[in-house]
């Protein structure tokens, strides 16, 4: 496959928001980069931009395409997309096959949990500093839309990250419309897979996804933008909440160990409410709470604010007590 050259607003936009993102990474020349292809137009888009961009930056560029197994010809369409990316002068593309396992917390979150699995191998396999990820200005909104939905605070709505520098993710288009996305294919000659998982309701994001639809109709065109620069606005807010948060932790700990944290009361009790229970969530999963839910914070804050030699709390992982005037968090 040949791209054609020419360059489109579609095809601009995309390449300059994949150009800016190469350019923050400020990778050493030489250096790997990989990109997550399902074989739709979101990621076809990326691949045939991270393919023209990246070389100019002396940037290597492979590819990744992950075959689920989730439907009947999941692997021909694997090899089908692969083909092509290889024909984009993507190399290597290296296929991981995954199976999907439910653990309870639902089909789709047992999919993304292997297919993140799959990408991080697939990065280490081909020896890339970072992961390229195709979501687009929809999908962000449509996580904003979905942590609405769980009431679960800033970190939820925030959305996904640009750049998540733990998983080595990097997501270029986010401020990207799904229609430019597939544009750009079109004004490329790509000819991108639809997958028809995109339309079945049963899915929760496809339901999320519909919905936005709707309100983007009832409320006039720019809503999914606007849910988008939420995301923006509640991740620089998060960020800032939490580093105020682990230094006021620090200030706090009387001591800590792999199975114990001892909190001052005292270093706690007069500020910010948000902030010391920002404090105390943030001290709960560091020792070693799986969940812990905005009721179970509450609580805890209450050995604090209303103390009234109430018994220890016994939480999903862990276990928290006053003694004195201190808060001990063990594991259990």
């Amino acid at each position: 496959m040949v791209i054609r050259n020419r360059l489109t607003p579609a095809v601009a936009d995309v390449r300059r928001a994949v150009r800016e993102s190469l350019e923050r990474l400020n990778l050493e020349p030489g250096s790997r980069v990989l990109v997550a292809c399902s074989g739709g137009p979101d990621s076809m888009a990326l691949a045939a931009a991270v393919i023209f961009e990246g070389p100019k930056l002396g940037l290597r560029v492979s590819a990744v395409v992950v075959d689920h197994g989730l439907q009947e010809a999941s692997k021909e369409v694997a090899k089908t997309t692969a083909a092509k990316l290889e024909q984009l002068e993507l190399d290597p593309v290296v296929i991981e096959t995954v199976s999907v396992t439910e653990s309870g917390n639902g089909p789709e979150a047992a999919a993304r949990s292997a297919r993140y699995q799959a990408l991080e191998r697939a990065r280490k396999l081909v020896g890339a500093e970072v992961v390229l990820l195709g979501h687009n200005l929809e999908d962000q909104a449509e996580t904003v839309l979905l942590g609405l939905t769980r009431g679960s605070g800033l970190r939820s709505i925030a959305g996904m990250q640009n750049f998540d520098e733990t998983k080595k993710l990097v997501r270029p288009l986010l401020g990207i419309k799904r229609e430019v996305l597939l544009q750009a294919c079109n004004d490329q000659d790509i000819e991108p897979w639809q997958d028809p998982q995109n339309k079945d309701p049963k899915f929760t994001r496809v339901r999320i996804r519909q919905l936005l639809d709707t309100l983007e109709a009832e409320l006039g065109p720019g809503f999914a933008g606007a849910l988008a620069r939420t995301a923006d606005l509640a991740g620089e807010s998060d960020e800032v909440l939490f580093v105020m948060a682990s230094e006021l932790a620090i200030e706090a700990t009387v001591s800590s160990s792999s199975t114990e944290t001892k909190l001052a009361v005292a270093k706690l009790g007069g500020v910010l409410p948000g902030l010391r229970r920002r404090v105390l969530f943030e001290t709960a999963i560091a020792a070693g709470a799986k969940t812990i839910s905005r009721s179970q914070v509450l609580g805890i804050d209450e050995l604090i604010t209303n103390w009234h030699g109430q018994n220890k709390l016994v939480l999903s992982g862990i276990t928290v007590e006053r003694v004195s005037q201190e808060l001990v968090f063990k594991s259990v």
